[in-house]
């Protein structure tokens, strides 16, 4: 029996859900920590408006990444949002923990928010926003 497809009101729930998420972040992360220029185009169309570095086009090994951000955002909420694949939620994880490490918060909820959003729709990688976007147009 074949699933049964869902409808453009589904896509745009999920697309405000995305947006709502987006737009929370923007008040309450100083920095958005993806992982390259796609993700961080997907995330500028939805409605970040947040500081992003990009953890892979940066050049530097993990521990001068993050010396980085502790210089600039001690004491500050920073969102990682890397990949929701195994290898990004493992690198997520190590940043997360060397950040906090270093007195910088790090906002857990608003990654989780995204991850269940996504993977519920198959999406594991933040650049593949558009999909769902592009599902409610």
């Amino acid at each position: 029996m074949a699933r049964p497809r869902k409808g453009i009101k589904y896509y745009l729930q999920l697309e405000a859900e995305l947006k709502a998420a987006i737009e929370e972040m923007n008040y309450g992360t100083s920095l958005v920590v993806v992982e390259g220029k796609h993700d961080e185009d997907a995330l500028r169309k939805i409605g970040l408006k947040s500081p992003v570095v990009q953890f892979c086009n940066c050049g530097l090994p993990v521990f001068a990444f993050v010396d980085g951000i502790v210089e600039s955002y001690r004491g500050s909420t920073v969102a990682v949002l890397l990949d929701f694949d195994k290898e990004g939620t493992k690198m997520s994880e190590r940043l997360s923990k060397e950040l906090e490490e270093r007195e910088v918060k790090i906002d857990h909820f608003h990654r989780k928010r995204l991850a269940e959003i996504l993977t519920k729709e198959g999406v594991f990688r933040i650049e593949e926003l558009a999909q769902i976007i592009s599902r409610a147009s």
